[in-house]
């Protein structure tokens, strides 16, 4: 039973908790209380994972998304958009951009999540196909699906090798093949236009 299993998890990760450096078992329990609608819980115990692996750049990003993700529970939107915003100030990466973009499209604020999108693409310097990947989401959730096939046209162009981008064209009705790689724009924060929207994305 899945309920049998989650507390199986909390014990074998609550035998951990003597060492206060083990971030990993902070950050699983925090997923947990997420998982049974406990925020509170769950907010406290990846603040202390994030106190011990706040410079990681495998790690911090998805210890802040589920940190997102409690505030979100709770409903505190002001804090989260503070949140969000103050962890844009901190790190700077493309990870922090498309976290506030993702919050924003939940929100139903579409031009908002566009502009962070673009901003996030602006700091992944084209170094990797996931931002355009998400952006390809973004728009094919809008049933904007030229912009979706676009997107996914420079993620294929950035790792040609990822599985997951042929499926994704053949999801909306392209057929893959190399011929469809376009390289990115080169990122732009305040230049280029593309679609007739300010910024480096469309």
């Amino acid at each position: 039973p899945l309920e049998l299993d989650r507390r199986q998890r909390q014990m074998c990760i609550r035998d951990r908790y003597n060492d206060p450096q083990d971030w990993e078992a902070r950050y699983l329990m925090g997923v947990i209380y997420l998982g049974m609608q406990r925020p509170v819980e769950a907010q406290s115990q990846l603040e202390l994972a994030l106190a011990v692996k706040d410079r990681s750049a495998e790690h911090t990003p998805k210890i802040l998304d589920e940190l997102a993700r409690s505030l979100e529970q709770q409903e505190l939107y002001d804090q989260l958009y503070a949140f969000l915003d103050a962890q844009i100030a901190r790190y700077e990466g493309w990870e922090d951009y498309a976290r506030k973009a993702r919050f924003l499209a939940k929100a139903n604020d579409i031009d908002g999540a566009a502009l962070a999108y673009r901003q996030a693409a602006f700091f992944s310097r084209n170094e990797t196909e996931k931002i355009y990947i998400e952006l390809a989401e973004f728009y094919e959730g809008l049933g904007d699906y030229s912009k979706a096939v676009q997107a996914l046209k420079w993620a294929y162009y950035i790792n040609d090798e990822n599985p997951s981008i042929p499926n994704r064209f053949r999801k909306l009705g392209v057929v893959p093949g190399p011929t469809l790689k376009e390289e990115p724009p080169q990122p732009d924060y305040a230049g280029a236009t593309i679609f007739g929207l300010p910024g480096v994305l469309p």
